[in-house]
Formats: C-alpha cells, structure tokens, sequence
C-alpha cells in the first residue's frame, strides 16, 4: 500500500523476491546510521535507487523511494 510519501509497505512474501529481482545490496552506510540509531532494520539498496528497509526475520518492510524519502520519513533530512 502507497502512501503520499513515498513509501510502501511490503509484506514478508515478496521481500526476498524484491531483493532479488531489482538487484538489492545491502547498503553499508545506511547500515551504520540505522544501527547508531538503535533500529534493527537491514538496508537494501536497488539499481534504481530506492530503499527497502527490512525488519529481523522478514516480518515486513517498507521500500522508500529515494535516500531523501527515508532520511526524512527518520528525521535525519537537513
């Protein structure tokens, strides 16, 4: 389900196909700054430039549309 920000949810079935599919990489920076701010969530990055961040165990994840959609969506936008 889409939102006005950019963001959708996305239930545990298609995580990993998601990942799979538009090529999702862990992204390492993101890792540091969401572990900082004591979230649990794993960064994937797509060829395209959104973000998934995925909860332990794929119970869930919310696939954002950009870098700047997420750093806002956390309040980490300048």
């Amino acid at each position: 389900m889409k939102n006005n920000k950019g963001v959708v949810s996305v239930s545990p079935e298609h995580i990993e196909k998601g990942i799979a599919k538009y090529g999702g990489t862990i992204e390492v920076h993101l890792t540091s700054i969401i572990k900082a701010a004591g979230l649990q969530y794993t960064p994937y990055q797509f060829n395209d430039g959104r973000i998934l961040l995925v909860l332990p165990n794929n119970v869930a994840a919310f696939l954002y549309d950009d870098k700047e959609v997420l750093f806002d969506a956390l309040s980490l936008g300048a």
